[in-house]
């Protein structure tokens, strides 16, 4: 008997390669601080959800609550608590909230983690964080905000989160009027929305976003990132580090960023990979400088990347993880002839910086997550598995054990190709927006209380 076409494999693990061992693999997750708010989100948050539905539902039944529209000066909630990619993806729907509501108050409830980022895309009236340090401060920061928005009379939240239940347990407790999130088939989710909204997966995130916008009658247009302005002390920085490194000129500068978020590291497309790629991109174009991109906590990563590079192309590769901050990261994406990553918040950074990108795919689909614009090749296997994140039914690696198969599959050579293409383009004209060094808020906690 045939198998029909389109199901005629299942997942298994890549053949070997002369550039893949046993350490590119990822490891299994580490049980840290992420690891811990997922497993408690899931176990404890799931009763709690479940629990809470049966009252709001017994309330809705015998005391209803009067609908109410969205007043042209309340105060609106968003809650996005993981992905920075995500977040910038959503840079274009704070923009409209904004541009529909000028005389409201839009507040932004996130990790302390993505603060720095926020006060940067400079989009909300307000930043506020909950700082994961310690159990201690974790639960002290989330009653501090519900007490607050009980206080303000919250118009409405929007949950820009799929899954958690933690976003949606902080929306109901805090009193918003309208409950905004994405619809999922589960007593927990649905019990619990005033206003649910389809989660659609096979469309792309921003439409996905844009559908929660239009809940409180705010159009999202389909348009590229806009570029998140560059200060100048921090192009200076960039310019004075690049020129000690000897890149100007007629030199040709390729980001690399070998690193993935630690919400799922099978994004990682394989070390020895990224390697045979650099090595072999410096020989073919001797007029080309890598640098290696990284946050402080990467930095150990990309240095066992440049170690393994051959003698010559050491000389011509720079380590700036930990390096550059974020504004400087930024402030050099506008510099680059070609930026190539794996799936992670960076390359949205670079989208919205206008980039030209090489970006691979894995656990996650392109056609749902990648960032619109001009001058992007994109690879990804569709491997049969894959997307195994953003879904409802499983888990990131749950088939690979973790290894990434996907991710293992894409050889160095289509990557060479497409960054061949893109370097083939010739330069880009590099449009520099800068604003003042104190244009951007300072990046400091808004305390619980309010104060």
């Amino acid at each position: 008997m045939n198998t029909p076409p389109g199901i005629h494999r299942l997942p298994a693990r890549p053949a070997p390669a002369e550039w893949l061992d046993a350490a590119d693999a990822p490891p299994a997750p580490a049980r840290g601080s992420l690891w811990l708010m997922k497993a408690v989100d899931h176990w404890i948050g799931l009763p709690i959800c479940f629990s809470l539905g049966v009252l709001v539902k017994l309330r809705h039944r015998f005391l209803p609550r009067k609908a109410q529209a969205v007043r042209e000066n309340g105060t609106l909630v968003v809650t996005k608590f993981f992905g920075i990619g995500s977040i910038i993806e959503a840079s274009t729907l704070l923009a409209e909230i904004r541009r529909r509501y000028p005389n409201g108050r839009l507040i932004f409830l996130t990790f302390q983690g993505n603060e720095a980022l926020m006060r940067r895309l400079d989009l909300c009236t307000e930043v506020r964080v909950i700082r994961t340090g310690s159990p201690l401060t974790f639960v002290g920061d989330t009653l501090g905000h519900i007490l607050w928005m009980r206080a303000q009379d919250v118009d409405a939240l929007i949950d820009l989160e799929l899954f958690s239940k933690f976003s949606t347990l902080i929306s109901v407790l805090g009193g918003a009027r309208m409950r905004i999130g994405y619809h999922l088939n589960h007593f927990w989710r649905s019990s619990l929305l005033t206003h649910p909204v389809y989660f659609n997966y096979y469309r792309h995130i921003t439409e996905v976003f844009a559908q929660a916008g239009r809940r409180i009658d705010v159009t999202v247009p389909d348009r590229p990132l806009s570029p998140l302005p560059v200060l100048p002390k921090a192009l200076a920085k960039v310019e004075t580090t690049l020129e000690q490194w000897g890149i100007g000129g007629a030199t040709r500068f390729v980001g690399v960023n070998v690193n993935a978020g630690e919400l799922s590291l099978e994004r990682r497309w394989p070390m020895g990979a990224f390697v045979v790629l650099i090595d072999r991109l410096l020989a073919a174009h001797p007029e080309v400088r890598i640098v290696l991109t990284g946050a402080p906590a990467e930095k150990a990563y990309v240095m066992r990347a440049y170690e393994r590079l051959s003698e010559a192309s050491r000389a011509r590769t720079f380590v700036a993880a930990g390096v550059w901050n974020l504004d400087e990261f930024i402030a050099a994406l506008g510099l680059m002839d070609c930026f190539v990553t794996n799936d992670t918040g960076p390359l949205h950074l670079a989208a919205a910086q206008g980039t030209p990108l090489v970006s691979l795919w894995g656990p996650s689909r392109p056609e749902s997550w990648a960032p619109r614009g001009e001058r992007h090749e994109m690879l990804y296997d569709e491997y049969p598995c894959s997307p195994c994140i953003h879904m409802f039914t499983t888990y990131e690696g749950m088939w690979c054990h973790h290894e990434g198969w996907c991710m293992q599959a894409i050889a160095p050579a289509p990557v060479f190709a497409a960054v061949e293409r893109v370097l083939a383009m010739g330069p880009r004209e590099r449009v520099t927006p800068v604003v003042a060094p104190d244009a951007v808020p300072p990046t400091r906690p808004v305390p619980a209380s309010g104060a």
